[in-house]
């Protein structure tokens, strides 16, 4: 099979964290349609398995592993038993994330920590458990997914923010570690997608045109447009690409 592009990742096994809605299972159905096998990774099994379904649809190869990210035992585990069950684990897309809009003074330690842990650790941690695996075979991928606001100050964002800038951050330090492995490790940082947490305030006819006005490209982005981007990423193509940040948002980044 050959996705966007044409380019193929036949029978190469991925996993995709936050694989269950959004972005993630665009990503991971980007790389079904390349001919990945992908290992759909969430805590929120049904979610998964309709991701899985649509995978398998389209002709692709898909499994649904359930994990909860941030806990660094589970990760371990999940991670060997893919390598078990489905081979060497050859790309990584660390895409699970969450977002919470609250005031910086009014944000609880725990809600700090939840931020951190899902958005940032959560990529260290099944970074460190690929790690191995890839350097003993001299080869890998691993594609952490950011954000825009990685370079952005914006109100009652201040941990989303944060942690998207120590993606930014985790992926130089990566890449720099890890290229004399043969492992390559880059980000891909949406701008405002058409996805569910957008869905809402999108029907919002003033929010919508505010937030137009920043874009340069006047819309928003459709989660299949990473695709294209990630499969490159993900194949022989990046292979002396690594420690980037690549910025799908429409040109906003750009004005500044």
């Amino acid at each position: 099979m050959s996705g966007p592009n044409g380019v193929s990742l036949d029978k190469r096994v991925a996993v995709v964290t936050g694989a269950s809605r959004g972005i993630g299972r665009a990503l991971a159905c980007a790389l079904g349609a390349a001919g990945a096998v992908v290992a759909c990774v969430a805590r929120s099994v049904d979610q998964l398995e309709v991701t899985v379904t649509r995978i398998r649809e389209a002709g692709g190869t898909a499994h649904a592993f359930q994990l909860d990210v941030t806990d660094p035992e589970q990760v371990g585990a999940v991670v060997l038993e893919i390598e078990r069950a489905l081979g060497p684990i050859e790309i990584l897309v660390n895409n699970a994330g969450i977002i919470m809009e609250k005031s910086t003074h009014e944000m609880t330690d725990r809600e700090w920590d939840t931020m951190l842990a899902t958005n940032l650790t959560s990529m260290f941690l099944c970074s460190r458990a690929v790690a191995p695996f890839m350097i003993a075979r001299g080869r890998g991928k691993v594609i952490n997914v950011g954000s825009m606001w990685g370079r952005m100050g914006v109100a009652r964002h201040t941990a989303y923010c944060v942690t998207k800038a120590g993606v930014d951050a985790l992926t130089r330090c990566l890449a720099v570690e890890w290229a004399r492995h043969g492992i390559q490790v880059n980000c891909l940082a949406p701008g405002y997608m058409a996805t569910d947490f957008n869905l809402i305030p999108l029907q919002d006819e003033g929010w919508r045109r505010r937030i137009l006005s920043r874009i340069p490209a006047r819309r928003v982005g459709e989660p299949d447009e990473l695709g294209p981007l990630l499969v490159y990423l993900a194949s022989p193509g990046s292979d002396f690409m690594t420690g980037q940040t690549l910025y799908v948002d429409g040109g906003q980044v750009a004005a500044g």
